[in-house]
């Protein structure tokens, strides 16, 4: 069977031109490729098409823009090497996109049903840097970013939103290996962009996001203020790692991802999308007791791992400014209420969320006797179950999609998949996956309706 040939396909940007840099491969000439397995990618810049454009173009804030590429049919792949530059010229955008550019040929290993075959399958991901100096040249998505987005959609679609606001549970089932959604892309065939926010230094919690949901520009300012004023008064002089911690926590702090539109390039332009459609959570990402300020009253819910990355200062500001307040089961289910209807109200979007393993194989408890109740403050299995139940009695009276992780983690052994009740294996990843996307596909049959609903409002 003669090979076929691997062409760009259209990529355009609404008053800007689109260059590109040589190519870096995912897979190299010989091996076998499956259909719509990612096999090179490259850096990509707008840059304005005339002087009357300015340079804030629809993807600006992002200084990380690459396009991934797929084939549409399965089989065996020879590449073009002299697609790969090297050097600065495989970072760099120096070539202006071409539809008609051929990146190789594939040699498919059963009939072919596809209409256009040879045309690629473009991935674009996108990263927001915590700071503007966290440049990193190698690599898919590098450096430090406070937002990442990966989509891709046909002529003529709109992509579904998904904001994934989890924990390391979600992490590695939304990013994947490479930590750029090529998973993601290749499982999926409808329209989609995948939004990841990752939780530093603040987890995603629910009163977190409800507080981000309300807050004023005024709150936010006098949030700034009180952080700035501690550290140029504290007697504990402020190190470097403070001065990181505190950026960082105001760059989240100022932000409102529920809230976020979006702007994607695609093959007909530029589109504009809306808040998401779907949100990804993590019961795991709630916690028994929360920080909340003591004068402003927002909180914050900072894990452990990521609160030895603050400075003296900082952790004299957490110690002095805030206070620990307890949150029963029923504490947590009225924040979760309260987010779903909020977020139905005002954005239209739905949640999803990874509910929590509740058993060990390294549980050795042979009598409950000795612990005073409610056994869930002092037994996290305990707290787990009853969190899990939580869930079920909001799914009857509001619309909440469970992913079943600890109903998964049983089937396919936690002992080998899950051993340590968050950080899953490959396998367990791949079907928690498919889940995911069973359940935004569900949610595509109703949501026009209750999006509808929600932006009346």
């Amino acid at each position: 069977m003669n090979g076929i040939p691997l062409r760009f396909g259209p990529l355009m940007s609404d008053g800007y031109t689109i260059v590109r840099s040589g190519l870096r491969w995912l897979r190299e000439t010989g091996q076998f490729c499956r259909a719509g397995q990612p096999i090179a990618y490259c850096n990509i810049s707008l840059e304005p098409s005339s002087v009357r454009v300015g340079r804030n173009h629809a993807v600006a804030d992002e200084l990380e823009l690459q396009v991934v590429f797929a084939p549409r049919v399965s089989g065996r792949l020879t590449i073009h090497p002299e697609m790969t530059r090297g050097g600065y010229l495989s970072i760099r955008g120096v070539d202006a996109w071409k539809p008609d550019t051929v990146l190789g040929l594939i040699e498919p290993d059963q009939p072919v049903d596809e209409s256009d075959p040879g045309r690629l399958r473009l991935l674009v991901v996108a990263g927001r840097r915590m700071t503007a100096l966290a440049d990193v040249h190698s690599g898919l998505l590098p450096g430090w970013n406070g937002r990442t987005r990966g989509w891709w959609c046909e002529d003529g679609e709109t992509p579904a939103t998904l904001l994934s606001l989890g924990l390391c549970d979600a992490t590695g089932v939304i990013l994947g290996e490479q930590c750029a959604f090529l998973e993601m892309f290749e499982a999926a065939s409808d329209a989609m962009q995948f939004v990841f926010i990752p939780d530093h230094p603040v987890a995603p919690c629910a009163p977190v996001l409800l507080d981000q949901l309300s807050r004023t520009p005024a709150q936010f300012e006098a949030i700034a203020e009180d952080l700035r004023r501690f550290l140029g008064n504290s007697t504990v002089p402020p190190t470097a790692d403070d001065w990181m911690f505190a950026g960082a926590l105001l760059a989240v702090l100022r932000n409102t991802p529920l809230k976020d539109n979006y702007n994607i390039i695609s093959s007909t332009g530029t589109q504009r999308l809306g808040p998401a459609d779907a949100v990804l959570l993590s019961l795991s990402a709630e916690p028994q007791s929360i920080l909340r300020h003591r004068t402003l009253g927002y909180h914050i819910h900072v894990m452990r791992h990521h609160q030895a990355a603050a400075g003296p200062a900082i952790q004299a500001w957490l110690t002095s400014a805030f206070e620990p307040v307890k949150r029963s089961i029923d504490a947590i289910r009225r924040d979760y209420e309260k987010l779903i209807d909020t977020l139905a109200r005002t954005t239209g979007g739905r949640i999803l969320v990874l509910n929590r393993m509740s058993t060990s194989g390294y549980e050795d408890i042979s009598s409950y006797m000795a612990f005073d109740a409610p056994m869930s403050d002092t037994l996290s299995n305990i707290a787990a179950k009853e969190l899990n139940l939580m869930l079920h009695d909001i799914a009857e009276t509001r619309e909440l999609a469970i992913i079943d992780v600890d109903a998964l983690a049983a089937e396919l052994g936690a002992g080998q998949h899950l051993p340590d009740g968050i950080h899953q294996s490959g396998q367990m990843q791949v079907v928690l996956r498919q889940q995911i996307l069973q359940a935004v596909s569900d949610m595509r049959v109703t949501a026009p309706d209750v999006r509808a609903a929600g932006r009346d409002h």
